[in-house]
């Protein structure tokens, strides 16, 4: 699947690194990719219209992203959106602020456009995947250190990032399946209590307290 629509948009690779990239047009290039997305949708978006957006040039967008699915998931989901809450120690909690945090990932115009043909790009490429998935790795590994950091029950090294397929699962299912579906506080509420109910380590920490 080609990830770009106009013929000028094919450019080099990234570039091996030279001078110091310039951040005033790293933050020009994105915010011209979420004008443009919200305009135009995904499958139209072009990186020569982010360039012009943008004031420069399809080469300098290619220094930075290797193509628009790249460009496009760190325009949506940047780091700052993507980062995981501080523990609160109540794993009740915890479960909950890591819903909410999905739900403030994903509930945005510009993710809800991206997310259906986003999707079908990175998983067609698997250069990209593998970023992308890097990228969600690290918050993942943030909030399973961060939930029981001293945790030694076998199984829960797998169940914690379960949790988190879950979770972010069940946003994308909403958004992609059910998109006129609202990603609100009574999903959150809804989703909370499903699972914390089966979760297992805050199964076992109620069935103690009884």
């Amino acid at each position: 699947m080609r990830t770009d629509r106009d013929g000028d948009d094919k450019g080099p690779a990234r570039s091996p690194a030279g001078r110091p990239r310039d951040g005033k047009i790293d933050a020009a290039i994105i915010e011209a990719a979420r004008e443009l997305l919200l305009e135009t949708g995904y499958p139209a978006l072009s990186l020569s219209a982010i360039a012009a957006r943008a004031g420069t040039t399809t080469a300098a967008i290619y220094r930075r992203w290797s193509g628009k699915a790249q460009l496009v998931h760190e325009a949506i989901l940047p780091a700052e959106v993507m980062a995981m809450p501080s523990a609160s120690g109540d794993p009740g909690e915890d479960i909950r602020a890591l819903v909410e945090a999905t739900r403030i990932m994903f509930d945005r115009p510009e993710v809800r456009v991206a997310l259906p043909a986003l999707i079908a790009d990175t998983v067609a490429d698997p250069d990209v995947h593998a970023r992308m998935t890097a990228r969600f790795a690290g918050s993942l590994a943030t909030f399973r250190t961060r939930i029981e950091p001293e945790s030694e029950l076998p199984g829960d090294d797998l169940e914690l990032p379960l949790l988190a397929e879950v979770v972010v699962g069940a946003a994308i299912f909403r958004i992609i399946v059910r998109h006129d579906a609202p990603l609100d506080a009574a999903w959150a509420d809804n989703l909370t209590r499903l699972i914390s109910s089966g979760w297992s380590p805050l199964a076992r920490a109620q069935n103690s307290a009884g």
